[in-house]
């Protein structure tokens, strides 16, 4: 990654990365808790610019395959993104693309689904500052309390925001009145629409959101054993067509996908933490769910084009 000073009032990052651990421990080092999940093969490029200003950030974020990503803002903060057409994404079960504002806070983990290439731009902020601000353009105006916020706005506002978001990133610089400007011009369009409504598609008692959840939930408990679907259907109280129905609509994957996807990513991080003269690959891949080690190998090579020994010889 390179760091250079941008201007007295900002410093401006770029950084590019090839492998989803090299995308999970940026994430991390720049206060985002969680991880991202690659659910297609091939490798991944992901692409960064921030502009930093204090303690307010403004992103880009490029990246070019299917991936599911459970994180959370920098704690305290308030996160609004926008994205360029054509491109969306899930956020906790709901379209999020162009005309459209997101808006979320750092009370709980978001759940965050692409499905090929995408770009999404975000102004990370303070919730203090957030506050402030917004009480004095849109005095009903509060942060989410936890909860997703999707604002519909019309295309021409919606564009001159765009462009003001790319502008900045484009010349690298971000003074405090740029940031001001920008933060009004988010808060100016989500004053003057209705929040898009939650979509909850109920199933008797339970919504596609609470059964996709629960069961990711219990994927994420058991993938390393021998799982059923039949158990996770149990286990979210719904019939096997609901769930599968449910969960891809959520995840934009079968349940069997995401399992796959799961132990591929899970046996990744434990081979490039492995030791070479301790740990045989075929060991790894047993421990983390799978039972057929030739397609291992051959399908390991499909998701991250190497093979699990070179992976594993890295640290040694």
């Amino acid at each position: 990654m390179c760091v250079k000073s941008a201007s007295q009032a900002s410093t401006l990052a770029d950084a590019t990365f090839h492998s989803i651990e090299e995308l999970n421990d940026y994430s991390r080092a720049i206060g985002r808790e969680g991880e991202y999940v690659q659910l297609s093969k091939g490798p991944v490029t992901s692409k960064w610019r921030l502009l930093h200003l204090g303690e307010c950030s403004l992103i880009s974020h490029r990246a070019d395959k299917r991936m599911h990503a459970r994180v959370t803002p920098p704690k305290g903060g308030v996160a609004i993104a926008v994205m360029p057409p054509p491109y969306c994404m899930l956020v906790d079960g709901r379209e999020f693309g162009s005309d459209q504002i997101l808006m979320i806070d750092s009370n709980s983990q978001r759940d965050f689904v692409v499905s090929g290439e995408f770009i999404c731009y975000t102004l990370i902020l303070p919730e203090s500052v957030m506050e402030a601000t917004g009480r004095a353009l849109v005095p009903r105006m509060r942060t989410n309390g936890g909860l997703t916020r999707i604002w519909q706005c019309p295309s021409s506002g919606w564009s001159a925001l765009h462009g003001g978001v790319t502008g900045l990133l484009r010349n690298g610089s971000m003074s405090p009145e740029d940031f001001s400007h920008l933060l009004s011009r988010f808060l100016g369009l989500i004053a003057g629409e209705r929040e898009q409504g939650r979509e909850k598609v109920h199933l008797g008692y339970k919504t596609t959101v609470y059964v996709a959840q629960r069961a990711q939930e219990y994927i994420e408990d058991h993938f390393r054993q021998s799982i059923r679907v039949e158990e996770i259907c149990r286990y979210t109280g719904v019939s096997l067509s609901t769930l599968g129905r449910s969960f891809s609509k959520y995840f934009q994957v079968t349940p069997r996908e995401y399992i796959k996807a799961r132990r591929f990513n899970a046996a990744r991080q434990a081979l490039l933490a492995g030791d070479p003269s301790q740990h045989k690959v075929g060991q790894i891949a047993l421990a983390n769910g799978f039972t057929h080690l030739g397609r291992f190998s051959v399908e390991y090579f499909e998701y991250f084009s190497e093979r699990g020994s070179e992976t594993l010889a890295r640290r040694g």
